[in-house]
């Protein structure tokens, strides 16, 4: 499931959360909001975030394979919610976005994977 949120401010990478046996992973990107302004104080910016969540009550964390799996999936949400992005903001293109989502996002999954391995 995806949602879509704009707050005004600052553009800050993505950020994941934990919420039981679900990661979610958040894709932000600063767009121009179309507002006149003086042309020596610059366009507003906006940002917009999408959340997408990665679910993990199916996989066993104790196991490389699934620990791997759950990093794939991270990846892969990550490169859906930048392609979300990219369809509601077509001007505005990332081209760092899916990496700087999972930059914030793996540590999360790395302390879900050592939380389930008693570290």
């Amino acid at each position: 499931m995806a949602t879509a949120l704009a707050a005004s401010g600052s553009a800050g990478f993505a950020k994941a959360q934990d919420a039981g046996n679900e990661i979610t992973v958040e894709a932000p990107r600063s767009v121009p909001i179309p507002v006149e302004r003086n042309p020596y104080t610059g366009a507003a910016i906006a940002t917009t975030t999408v959340r997408m969540s990665v679910l993990y009550g199916d996989l066993d964390l104790t196991t490389q394979r699934d620990s791997d799996r759950l990093m794939l999936r991270i990846r892969n949400v990550a490169r859906d919610a930048c392609k979300q992005l990219d369809r509601l903001y077509p001007l505005n293109p990332d081209e760092s976005c899916v990496d700087k989502t999972v930059e914030t996002s793996a540590p999360l999954g790395q302390a879900v994977i050592a939380a389930a391995r008693g570290h």
